[in-house]
């Protein structure tokens, strides 16, 4: 009779193993985004197989760090701030119709926008 091999499973979307929950070179599923991990000798957990991508759910619930570009389609960045209410702030994009590059500048400050009259005149010298 075969060996049936379970490895650490889950269902529930996006969930990423803990390392408590895994040994060094134990492999885990995660049955609904049909992706595969495995947990490293640097006590990290690591996506394995497939494109090996890091989402942003993985960088904010598993402190993962990636050095690729991340593609975000029809999403928005919200920022909640300190206090979860009923306000936040939305960062967005109107549809492009060129690939536009949008460079932050390399100092501490706040970014103006064009309700702030002083920063508008400023920038545009208005």
């Amino acid at each position: 009779m075969a060996t049936k091999i379970k490895p650490y499973r889950t269902e529930v979307a996006t969930r990423i193993p803990a390392t408590s929950n895994m040994e060094v070179g134990e492999l885990a599923v995660n049955v609904t985004d049909g992706k595969f991990y495995i947990k490293n000798s640097y006590n990290q957990i690591r996506e394995i197989g497939g494109a090996g991508s890091v989402t942003l759910q993985d960088a904010t619930s598993n402190g993962s760090v990636t050095n690729r570009d991340i593609t975000m389609n029809g999403a928005n960045f919200i920022f909640e701030g300190n206090l979860e209410n009923a306000f936040e702030t939305t960062l967005t994009v109107e549809e492009p119709t060129a690939d536009r590059i949008l460079t932050l500048p390399n100092s501490s400050g706040t970014i103006g926008t064009a309700d702030d009259a002083l920063a508008y005149s400023v920038v545009f010298g208005s």
